[in-house]
Parts: structure tokens; sequence; C-alpha cells
């Protein structure tokens, strides 16, 4: 991207939008309360800023039809992408109103502090690989074959960090802890692939038992009621509806603003509060039972929240394994 950004550099410095100090080319913020920067050097050379205005246009012209861009740094780079976004929306008006970027906290572990300083870093793949093997020793009992623990663990491992991170609000710092991140309990990822896996598994034991089809499109209501179906001659409804169908229903909301408020931490929470719904109506009802007549209706509720589950997790970028 250097030599794109210091083309532009040299188009935009013949049409003022860039200026010459002491040899350099920079942009002087201050005209627009900012604060200025080198984008080439004396001795000619892109700096980082011409590097990242390159990539930027690049990004329109390989996907013109691109909607947004959102660039995501740590905090620290706020004042320095108030000066790139700047410098975007004068040289292209458009694209620039179409970028924007976000300020995240840094990551420190529970038990230590990073510091590039003292050598103490964790890099990404040591943390991936750590985690990994803390959650093969946690199935190991499980009768999974090594090909499904390893793949299992991979999934759980990555979502333990995925969610530990989009749960925390934007801006602020994220304190990592290793053994609560692979909880299958309480506030993690894990516990609530552990909660889309436990609806899948019962959906499919239903599958074998007899006279359990849902019929489609059967939903709550606030009277009792019953559905004539050829595969259920007596879907019922109960009388009330729980927290459970209260929260699923809220699913499209709670997406929608998170998206307007770039803010992932409203799905996470949702999600928490989801499965918590969910166990507890698990732990409260006996969801098959031949002998009662809400029963399918039971069923139907857990096909929707593994549903409801499974998106919500996938707008995380947190993928369900097939067993746990």
């Amino acid at each position: 991207m250097a030599s794109i950004g210091l083309e532009i550099v040299k188009k935009f410095l013949k049409k003022g939008i860039f200026e010459e100090s002491q040899g350099a080319t920079v942009f002087k913020g201050e005209d627009h309360g900012l604060h200025t920067r080198v984008f080439v050097s004396s001795q000619g050379i892109p700096t980082y800023e011409a590097k990242d205005l390159g990539l930027n246009v690049t990004k329109f012209d390989k996907y013109p039809d691109a909607s947004q861009s959102i660039i995501v740094t740590a905090s620290e780079q706020n004042d320095y992408f108030k000066v790139l976004l700047k410098v975007l929306s004068l040289i292209d008006e458009k694209n620039g109103a179409k970028t924007m970027h976000i300020g995240h906290g840094m990551m420190r572990f529970a038990s230590s502090k990073m510091s590039s300083r003292t050598g103490n870093v964790v890099t990404a793949d040591s943390l991936i690989g750590d985690l990994k093997q803390m959650v093969m020793e946690r199935i190991a009992d499980r009768g999974f074959d090594p090909a499904e623990s390893e793949e299992i663990s991979m999934i759980v491992a990555i979502g333990a960090i995925k969610y530990s991170i989009l749960r925390s609000s934007i801006g602020s710092d994220i304190v990592f802890d290793s053994a609560s991140s692979i909880s299958f309990e309480g506030d993690s990822g894990p516990y609530l692939q552990y909660s889309a896996v436990r609806a899948q598994s019962i959906l499919e034991k239903a599958g074998v038992v007899g006279g359990f089809s849902s019929p489609a499109g059967a939903t709550a209501g606030s009277n009792p009621r019953t559905i004539e179906t050829p595969t259920t001659p007596a879907f019922k409804i109960p009388n009330t509806i729980g927290l459970l169908e209260k929260l699923i229903v809220r699913f499209a909301d709670v997406a929608e603003r998170a998206r307007l408020e770039y803010a992932p931490q409203i799905v996470a929470n949702y999600l928490i509060n989801l499965a918590g719904a969910f166990n507890s109506f698990y732990a409260s009802q006996t969801i098959i039972d031949e002998k009662d007549p809400l029963s399918p209706y039971r069923l139907e509720l857990t096909k929707v929240f593994q549903k409801v589950m499974t998106d919500g997790l996938w707008l995380l970028g947190i993928k369900v394994p097939k067993k746990m």
C-alpha cells in the first residue's frame, strides 16, 4: 500500500490538501481542529499514514458497492484516525463518509499484564493452543473419538476467546481469564454453545420418538387452544407464556440495536439471558412426554430456541459444535 499511498499524496499535494514542510509532506490538521501528521518523510518515504490512506482507497476500488468500512483498533489510535478520516473525506467525500473508526480497549490477562518491553507477550496462536488443550482435558471423559475431540476443542476455544472480547463494551479494556472463559456454565462462550448443543440433542432424541412431529407455524398465544394437524391431532398451546418465549421474540430487535449502535455486547448479553431462560425451562419441564399434550409445543419452543441461539452466535462469529 506504500506506493499507492505515495501516489495519492503526490496527487493531492498539487490540489492543496497536503503541503510541504521542511522537506516532508504533511496534512495540517490544525486547520480542521485536529493535529498535523506527516504522510511522506523528508527522505521521500511514505509513512503509516500514507500506507493506511492507500489501503482505504484500495478497499473501495476493490469493493465499489460496499456501503460501509469499519476500522477497529486500540483506542490509543483514536486521534490518529480522526486525522486519517478527515483526509479521506477531503480526497473522496463519498467514501470518506462511509468509513468509520471504532477505538477499543486493550486485552490484559487476569494473572498478569502483557508488555512487549519485558517480553511478556501472548500470541493469538499460543492463546488458542492453550485453551484448546484445556478444553480437550475437560471433555476427555465424554467418549469422543480423537477427530471429534480435536474439532470440538478448537471450536470451543475460539468461541471462548471471541465471546470474552465481544461481551465487553466498546472502548473498555478486556480482562481475560482462561479458566472462566472455557467454563460450560455462567458468562462464557462455551456455555452458549453448550445450550445450543443441548437443545439440538433434545430435538434429535425427539425425532426417534413416535408422535412428536411439531406442526409448522404453531406459536404461543395468551389463550389456551388446540391445533389439529395430520401429525399431531392435539397440539396444545399453554395458557401463559414464559420468559423464554418473551426473550425469543426480542431477537430481531436486539440484533438491529446492536447493528445501529455498533455494539456486539448487546447480542452477547442477550444470548446469556436467553441461555439461562432455556436451561431453567429445561430443568423445570419434561420436554419429551408422549402422554403430555403440551410436549409438542415444548419441542417447537426448543427448536426455535436452538435456531435463535445458533443465529445469535453466528452474529458474533462463533460456531456451534455438533457435540460437547
